[in-house]
């Protein structure tokens, strides 16, 4: 689970950013989901429920509201988006259905362009979805101060009661007031009533596991295995040990960590202060070692069913374009095909949905993994329109002796093939 960010407008406590999942109805068995989830408070979106919000790194005492679920119930009978530009790098996304907080919403990006495609991944499984224009600072600030005029006490997110989350840090943002042009009556609480059509959830569902193994495509490959490309593998006399990747939540932005040892005599911790750059969070874990922290941006996108290739496809033509390549890795495992999995929506007594049912598109993934030679992994960038990676590293071993299929510097890569009529 991400860290809730708790915006401060008005004196109304408004958190963006939290988990959400499809459910049901409001359930003794979904409290007890935001337990073992480790959420500290929640709040259900919807009349009746049909979402549930959780957030973590808040403390359960205070009063806190969801903007996600404000902005919800000021478009009870709507499909609305909106993109908040929160500070110069941080771009959040607000969407809603018929009143209901969209789970693949409520997210921050740190980029428009990233925010933006993600509103446009939404609108595919939402069409009527209308974008409001993206609003100036002024109009930002009203936009909050609108969503704070709704934050009365009946609206407070709930604490999760025996939760023994930690309280974690807050990432505390404050907006500034400008004149509120928002302004609408509370709505009640959401009953604990059966009301949302089962298909409905597994959609959600459904969506919702096509959202959290994007395709990166070859654009996203080529960005991915270009960054390890640049890599520094000697800085300021200290060496490249190894280096790992992975997605965030949304797959839009990676996280990496490179650990690097000092190897030349006069190598210190100024000289690789000064050239190292400058997205870069170092830690000097002793006086031979750092390790550095960064993040960037990757194209990705949602899959698309009508897009995603065969399943005999996949094993006739791809796997033959993996067989070609062979000759340039030293390891390519592909696995057998599974089924995409779903997380069963709760119906109004706590119990998992039978199903899913017989409308959702049959799509199956396949496990690939990939290890060899750095300058080898291009060659898989023009095979990767349906692969969602979720893992890259890069391993320096200077004693290697080079050859084709092996290198001094070993990309290895996990990921998986969508496929479709499995």
């Amino acid at each position: 689970m991400r860290a809730a960010r708790v915006l401060q407008i008005d004196q109304k406590n408004l958190l963006c950013g939290l988990d959400w999942i499809p459910i049901l109805a409001e359930s003794t068995f979904s409290r007890a989901q935001a337990r073992r989830l480790g959420a500290s408070l929640q709040v259900w979106s919807g009349q009746p429920a049909a979402a549930l919000g959780l957030a973590r790194g808040v403390p359960a005492r205070g009063r806190y509201w969801s903007a996600a679920d404000l902005w919800a119930r000021l478009h009870p009978n709507a499909s609305r988006a909106c993109i908040l530009p929160l500070d110069e790098q941080v771009w959040h996304v607000l969407a809603s259905h018929q009143g209901v907080a969209l789970v693949r919403a409520d997210r921050s990006f740190p980029s428009l362009e990233l925010a933006q495609a993600s509103v446009d991944a939404m609108r595919l499984a939402c069409p009527g979805l209308e974008q409001i224009p993206e609003p100036d600072a002024p109009g930002v600030h009203a936009l909050l101060q609108g969503l704070a005029r709704m934050a009365t006490p009946g609206l407070a997110m709930k604490p999760v009661r025996g939760s023994r989350v930690r309280r974690l840090g807050v990432a505390a943002g404050v907006a500034l007031g400008a004149a509120a042009w928002l302004h609408t009556q509370a709505a009640p609480e959401p009953p604990a009533l059966d009301g949302v059509a089962p298909e409905l959830l597994w959609r959600q569902a459904f969506d919702q596991a096509l959202a959290d193994r994007p395709v990166q495509g070859a654009a996203g490959t080529q960005a991915l295995l270009q960054a390890l490309y640049n890599q520094p593998v000697r800085l300021a006399g200290w060496d490249l040990l190894e280096l790992h990747c992975q997605p965030r939540s949304g797959g839009l932005t990676w996280s990496c960590r490179a650990d690097y040892r000092r190897q030349a005599q006069d190598a210190d911790n100024r000289g690789f202060l000064q050239h190292a750059p400058s997205p870069w969070a170092l830690d000097f874990s002793s006086l031979d070692t750092v390790r550095a922290l960064w993040s960037f941006a990757v194209p990705a996108h949602v899959a698309r069913p009508a897009a995603l290739p065969a399943a005999q496809l996949v094993t006739r033509d791809w796997a033959s374009a993996l067989q070609a390549s062979l000759p340039a890795f030293h390891r390519l495992h592909l696995e057998p095909a599974r089924s995409l999995p779903l997380l069963a929506p709760l119906d109004a007594r706590g119990q998992a949905l039978t199903g899913p049912p017989a409308g959702l598109p049959a799509i199956s993934l396949r496990r690939l993994q990939v290890e060899g030679p750095l300058r080898s992994g291009f060659l898989l960038a023009p095979m990767s329109d349906s692969v969602s990676w979720h893992k890259v590293s890069l391993v320096v071993a200077p004693g290697v002796r080079p050859d084709v299929r092996t290198s001094r510097l070993t990309l290895r890569m996990e990921g998986d093939i969508y496929e479709i009529g499995s």
